[in-house]
């Protein structure tokens, strides 16, 4: 059965997403159950230390700052953005408020005296936009901001698609802690449904890369989710990947790697929890009017995608 929006009476199936939008007034919040399992850590929390899932991810040589991107225009409306055929989309890029975000944690990344670094990011808006914050406040040079067109995409979330994002990342919560193969039901509109194993595959293609062309180097590396970025940190800190959940970043943060690790191998280490924006009801209905006043600016030159308009809408 499909996971639906349901703001207020109305009832927002994935197909009729955005020209239903106007109808919305009342946006539900997670209930209290629901917050529970997004911030709930794992059992038997902390976890001790297991064996590398990876050889590559126990003999790190260079220095890695994982980055997720600021608040974007969807996570501001509570929507789920997976589909990578509009991915590169300026419009589905940062928000004001996401670009504060990822300011903030390059003021901390310089306060901690580090100012020089590649990056490599996902191709996506969201990612390519928060490369360009970092890059332009440290004076990175455009040789050193590296482009990933696959290996850091975000995790496709299937029939998901399209509904409310704080629901679909807690569903997301309880399968992987079941089985890192467990995905979202597949859907027929081109949306990705993968699994935690298929994310940690990709994104070993680019440390694998870095780690045989490089030694001692600094790398930042933006992920296209908050997904990419947790899977890789529980691979490097030989933790079971069904936990890596645990190791989620708030829109914009950060985290050192080694630190991380160094954290998680004392015992020291502890979820981040606390409210993620948007927070209320107002700032989501906000969004989701920005996302309405956008329209088919939204998509690719191919419309692909642009169903969720209604029928005869396209560029």
């Amino acid at each position: 059965m499909r996971t639906r929006v349901e703001p207020g009476a109305a009832q927002l199936s994935r197909r009729l997403l955005l020209h239903a939008l106007p109808l919305a007034t009342v946006v539900r919040l997670p209930d209290a159950a629901t917050a529970a399992v997004e911030l709930q850590p794992p059992p038997s929390w902390p976890i001790p230390p297991l064996d590398i899932i990876d050889p590559l991810f126990g003999r790190l040589r260079n220095r890695y700052i994982l980055m997720r991107p600021g608040e974007t225009t969807f996570e501001a409306a509570d929507i789920v953005d997976s589909n990578p055929i509009n991915k590169q989309n300026s419009e589905r890029g940062l928000t004001d408020r996401g670009r504060e975000q990822v300011a903030r944690s390059v003021d901390a990344l310089r306060a901690r005296g580090i100012t020089s670094f590649t990056i490599y990011y996902d191709n996506g808006a969201r990612a390519a936009q928060t490369a360009d914050v970092i890059s332009s406040m440290m004076l990175i040079p455009r040789s050193s901001v590296e482009p990933e067109f696959r290996w850091l995409e975000a995790r496709g979330l299937g029939e998901l698609e399209g509904t409310e994002l704080r629901e679909a990342a807690a569903k997301m919560r309880q399968l992987d802690a079941r089985d890192m193969d467990e995905r979202a039901e597949p859907t027929d509109d081109g949306t990705p449904a993968d699994s935690v194993l298929e994310v940690f595959s990709r994104l070993r293609n680019t440390i694998a890369k870095i780690e045989n062309s490089f030694g001692g180097g600094n790398f930042i590396i933006i992920g296209g989710d908050a997904t990419v970025l947790s899977v890789f940190a529980a691979a490097a800190c030989g933790v079971d990947l069904r936990t890596h959940n645990a190791y989620t970043l708030r829109q914009g943060e950060f985290f050192d790697l080694r630190e991380l690790c160094a954290d998680v191998r004392a015992g020291r280490y502890e979820p981040r929890v606390g409210e993620q924006a948007p927070t209320t009801a107002a700032e989501i209905e906000e969004g989701r009017r920005r996302l309405r006043e956008m329209g088919p600016r939204m998509f690719s030159d191919t419309a692909a995608g642009s169903w969720v308009l209604g029928a005869g809408v396209r560029r």
